[in-house]
């Protein structure tokens, strides 16, 4: 029982090491507020815990552990509802661009990006954040349980949603 244990953990460390990155990114795309993110973050791998003598390896594990992202992120949205989106902070607004280095504008780029993110719906925020982790039309369709077909005519509406909301921001 001790070996079993200790070697469920070490799977499930392997794991975590594997998806940090995407798993946190999920939960940034999925939540603007950094702090819930955290939160999110935390109960994702613990469902994973729960979920990793289940795993069947019918699909690959990084599929598997997206699709717990998801569900799990969709659930965690459900049940803390006080997580709306604010309008963006001054403070984060985009400054006159011929004042800032590039590597700062850069960051508030980015930092539009993902209040624009957080502006769409939530299973738009799931599919456009596995498209910036270069997942294929395909592994998204299987992550998210829709058509590939489907999948393809969503990304392209979804972009072109986030195209309005950037130019709105401006």
């Amino acid at each position: 029982m001790q070996e079993n244990n200790r070697e469920q953990q070490e799977y499930f460390n392997e794991l975590v090491r594997a998806n940090h990155a995407s798993i946190y990114r999920i939960c940034r795309a999925y939540l603007y507020d950094v702090s819930y993110a955290d939160d999110l973050y935390q109960e994702i791998l613990f469902q994973v815990w729960k979920s990793i003598q289940g795993f069947k390896g019918k699909s690959k594990v990084s599929t598997w552990i997206y699709r717990i992202a998801v569900n799990t992120a969709i659930s965690f949205n459900a049940k803390n509802r006080r997580h709306d989106y604010l309008p963006i902070p001054d403070a984060y607004q985009l400054p006159d661009i011929e004042m800032i280095p590039e590597k700062l504008e850069e960051e508030a780029k980015l930092e539009k990006l993902r209040f624009c993110i957080s502006q769409l719906a939530a299973q738009d925020r799931i599919i456009i954040s596995l498209l910036l982790e270069k997942k294929s039309y395909k592994e998204i369709a299987e992550i998210t349980g829709a058509s590939l077909t489907n999948t393809g005519v969503r990304i392209n509406r979804i972009k072109d949603r986030l195209l309005n909301l950037m130019e709105d921001k401006k």
